[in-house]
């Protein structure tokens, strides 16, 4: 629509609520040439973010908290830092989709669309088709920095204010930003984050988010790339250098599979059983192969492990016997959802393996800051733990879960095996 078909003081098409003079009257016809293209590109992004801000300012005040702590989900802080807002604006008003399906900014195009000046329109088409993503740059060319998108090998020159001063050295940094693809050119949507990349820190994400990709069974990763809470919160753990417990859980339940996962623990030197508790056997990975373990039943078996390391290595070892394919994926932290139905047994029989391994091995007061486990060598240690066991049964009277739990505790301990 021709600005010459709108009157000055007529609210502006655009949706923000203002008069046309004092909104997009400004961007009518040409741009001035003498504007460079990044600021050009630049003015009209904050322009649209800004409209999309007011238009949907009561709804964002409704879902901004806990559209944060699904944004920080991965990170090692529940606290946003101040630039990080930037990048949590973008993936609240571009990627975060309502209960039909649409986010903030393809229902501004929907509704607005045909109303905006051609220049605000391709910049907001733009952002609508971004992702936030990883960049390894490899300095400037033509005025322009070079950047390598770190997952998908692509390269890109990204428009800038003025020159970057970039100290590449034998390890070149990583970005993690919002890269937008225009017609004069790539400009990055609002701040950019710099990562070292002189520990691993590049492959460590990179190697999780194909984990990612595998477990959803995406032939592409950019299918995942617009839930960038998750590359956001592996950014956050490569910068801080800290583990993510990934509670993967898989299991089995295929009968000859089974029989031959039994057959392959007979004689294992790498699984070395633990004990026995309520009809499952429970296998530890050697200490040297790393931290995982494997409870098997009358009709399943379950292999547990936080790190990838150790999940990726569980699957090398098992995929002789077993193929991957056969595996089903009880639980992971990068799923976001629930068990299965048909899995919450497995799940719950883990749970109660875990929980009780964490109580074994975990100092407490009641027991002079010494830990189960060592009380169990001691004389009449089990009896202690038994009537601490009763203690915690009392409290638990009314909750049949936790019940549970302490009859489980109770059997683990009643054996008089090694734990």
């Amino acid at each position: 629509m021709k600005s010459s078909k709108i009157g000055r003081n007529d609210p502006c098409p655009c949706g923000s609520g203002k008069k046309y003079k004092h909104c997009c009257l400004a961007l009518d016809g040409l741009i001035s040439p003498a504007e460079s293209p990044f600021d050009r590109y630049n003015r009209l992004v904050t322009t649209l973010k800004m409209k999309i801000e007011q238009n949907y300012a009561g709804q964002i005040r409704k879902v901004r908290k806990s559209a944060r702590e699904n944004f920080l989900r991965l990170c090692t802080s529940p606290i946003l830092n101040q630039d990080q807002e930037p990048l949590f604006s973008d993936w609240l008003w571009f990627d975060m989709p309502d209960i039909q399906g649409l986010t903030m900014g393809r229902e501004y195009l929907q509704e607005n669309g045909a109303s905006l000046e051609p220049p605000l329109r391709e910049c907001l088409e733009a952002l609508n088709s971004s992702y936030l993503g990883l960049y390894e740059t490899h300095g400037m060319e033509s005025g322009c920095l070079k950047v390598v998108d770190y997952l998908s090998g692509q390269e890109e020159l990204v428009l800038l204010k003025e020159p970057l001063d970039i100290e590449m050295g034998d390890k070149l940094p990583l970005l993690l930003g919002r890269l937008l693809a225009l017609p004069l050119g790539r400009i990055f949507s609002g701040s950019v984050l710099m990562l070292r990349n002189d520990a691993g820190q590049g492959e460590f994400i990179r190697m999780h988010m194909d984990y990612w990709r595998r477990i959803n069974g995406w032939k592409d990763i950019k299918t995942g790339l617009k839930k960038g809470e998750v590359l956001f919160g592996l950014f956050d753990r490569a910068l801080h250098k800290t583990e993510l417990a990934l509670n993967d859980i898989r299991t089995v339940r295929d009968p000859h599979q089974l029989a031959q996962i039994r057959e392959g623990l007979s004689d294992s030197a790498t699984w070395l059983q633990s004990h026995r508790t309520q009809g499952v056997s429970w296998y530890d990975l050697s200490s040297e192969k790393g931290q995982a373990r494997m409870g098997v039943g009358s009709d399943f078996a379950a292999v547990y492990a936080d790190r990838l390391a150790d999940i990726l290595l569980t699957e090398k070892l098992w995929s002789d016997i077993v193929p991957l394919e056969s595996w089903e994926i009880v639980n992971n932290q990068l799923l976001f959802q629930a068990p299965h139905p048909q899995l919450e047994h497995i799940w719950y029989t883990v749970i109660k393996e875990r929980e009780t391994e964490r109580w074994l091995h975990t100092n407490h007061r009641e027991l002079s800051d010494r830990t189960p486990a060592e009380i169990l060598d001691k004389a009449n240690g089990r009896g202690q733990l038994l009537a601490m066991l009763d203690e915690f049964a009392v409290q638990a009277a009314c909750n049949a879960s936790s019940l549970d739990l302490v009859e489980y505790m109770r059997a683990r301990i009643s054996q008089g095996q090694d734990h």
